[in-house]
């Protein structure tokens, strides 16, 4: 197995997040409400899978951890310039012959500015510049920066909210993808999403809990540098990647202390994919049971 350190020290991050803010009265001076709007950290499983195909031998397991922080600052009446950094990481831990990377994960910025064009219609345009890569080698090729551009648009009198625009991402498979999604709340206490980033349905039970029953999608693309595990595919060194986890679940939220909120997810992962696309070579493995955990404080 690869890497289990890492994970532990993912776990390890996320339960110290916790428990420093059940003793924090208020934000340290580097979180200040002025500088950051918000902050979320969680931590996510998907358990041991094999492969479809026989001559992709073993399991593997992700461990998923990550980290982010943003703001924004009023330009104008209607302007505001958004602003944030992250960071993931995807621990892979699979059997030695399986040709997966040990881990994907990315360091970015985000930057961007949302345009209040009337009470019915606001754009968005936001880049995500940073490392995207295995940890293993830090060049220029492990750079990217990701680019989408939003429209909202919420009719006078409506329940629903729709969303549409583009994304570009300049490693992928396919550069420019559309993006098309709406938000409906068809009954008191009820939203129905379609599309991005989420797919379901969401029961406000109580002023405090919401739960949720969604399908997801964990993964990203990145650079790899390294031969994945033991699998003697030199080939699929310093190429790109694109992982992948289709996952179907029940979410709970809970609002605690006020701005603070956790969310404790489970359910199955229908789908799971490393496809080296500049190498025509895709490993896709099959279903297993999942879990994720977070926290989210706003200021």
């Amino acid at each position: 197995m690869k890497n289990p350190p890492l994970a532990a020290f993912a776990f390890a991050l996320v339960t110290a997040f916790v428990a420093s803010l059940a003793r924090a009265q208020a934000p340290s001076a580097t979180f200040r409400p002025s500088l950051v709007e918000s902050c979320a950290v969680s931590y996510s499983y998907s358990g041991k899978s094999g492969y479809k195909h026989n001559a992709t031998p073993g399991e593997t397991s992700v461990n998923h951890f990550d980290i982010s922080a943003s703001g924004r600052i009023a330009l104008g009446e209607a302007t505001f310039f958004g602003y944030g950094a992250a960071f993931a990481i995807n621990d892979i831990n699979s059997d030695d012959p399986v040709p997966a990377p040990a881990r994907l994960g990315e360091l970015t910025l985000n930057a961007g500015i949302t345009q209040l064009f009337s009470k019915e219609w606001r754009g968005s345009v936001f880049a995500r510049p940073g490392y995207y890569g295995d940890f293993e080698s830090y060049t220029s090729r492990t750079l990217n920066a990701p680019l989408i551009a939003l429209a909202n648009y919420a009719p006078s009198g409506s329940s629903v909210v729709w969303l549409f625009g583009m994304s570009v991402n300049p490693i992928a498979e396919y550069p420019v993808l559309p993006v098309v999604s709406f938000r409906w709340a068809f009954a008191a206490g009820w939203s129905l999403n379609l599309g991005f980033p989420r797919l379901g349905v969401t029961w406000q039970a109580t002023k405090a809990l919401d739960l949720s029953l969604s399908a997801t999608m964990q993964g990203g693309g990145y650079r790899v540098t390294k031969t994945p595990g033991n699998s003697g595919r030199g080939d699929l060194a310093n190429t790109h990647v694109n992982y992948r986890e289709i996952r179907a679940g029940v979410r709970a939220t809970y609002k605690i202390a006020g701005k603070t909120s956790l969310s404790l997810e489970g359910g199955w992962m229908a789908d799971r994919r490393f496809d080296y696309y500049d190498r025509d070579y895709e490993i896709k493995g099959k279903p297993a049971a999942y879990m994720t955990a977070g926290v989210d404080v706003k200021f």
